[in-house]
């Protein structure tokens, strides 16, 4: 199916865990991504506060194919989600523009950049509760739920209000999703 812009747009719940190698999933766990009409992906990471911010992924492995903790996959996470949600006591409420990481062979600066939403650690414990029911909800690219049957959970009243409402949200996404840049919903 070809995204269109649309208000009452799909929602696809994606667990990262199942995203990577079997060795590999215990790294990723708890990790999860909501993907909205097929073109905005939301990264929800648990805490990650004792390492980060500042994003910077320089202790991360050249490789990710070789990310060997916990810790590693989810500050890769956030340094390579589009929009990403985690918890940090003392950034909790604010909202961070994270450098988008780039190959070696780009000479470009990327075009924008990608952003972290902070929530207080109970605030994230809520959602990461809901996260797998969701999963057994809307668990397929070809599962048809929209947001409007999904309003029951905390989490995507939270999406709708703090990351499709935003200010800094890319202008195509925010058309993806029904709304203008310069409309408030």
């Amino acid at each position: 199916m070809k995204p269109a812009p649309r208000a009452d747009y799909p929602v696809w719940v994606v667990p990262e865990k199942y995203e990577v190698l079997p060795a590999d999933a215990v790294y990723y766990e708890g990790i999860y991504t909501v993907v909205l009409n097929y073109t905005v992906d939301i990264t929800f990471v648990p805490d990650v506060s004792a390492v980060a911010p500042p994003w910077r992924g320089d202790d991360q492995p050249d490789d990710l194919d070789r990310i060997a903790s916990a810790e590693q996959a989810r500050v890769e996470m956030v340094l390579w989600s589009r929009y990403a949600v985690t918890p940090n006591a003392r950034l909790a409420g604010e909202v961070a523009a994270v450098p988008v990481p780039r190959s070696a062979d780009q000479e470009a600066p990327p075009l924008d950049d990608a952003w972290v939403r902070y929530v207080a650690p109970a605030e994230f414990d809520r959602y990461a509760a809901e996260l797998p029911a969701l999963y057994e909800v809307a668990g397929s690219r070809r599962s048809g739920v929209t947001v409007s049957r999904l309003l029951e959970y905390e989490v995507v009243r939270f999406i709708d209000a703090e990351i499709v409402a935003a200010p800094w949200l890319n202008p195509y996404h925010a058309e993806m999703l029904g709304r203008t840049p310069s409309a408030p919903r």
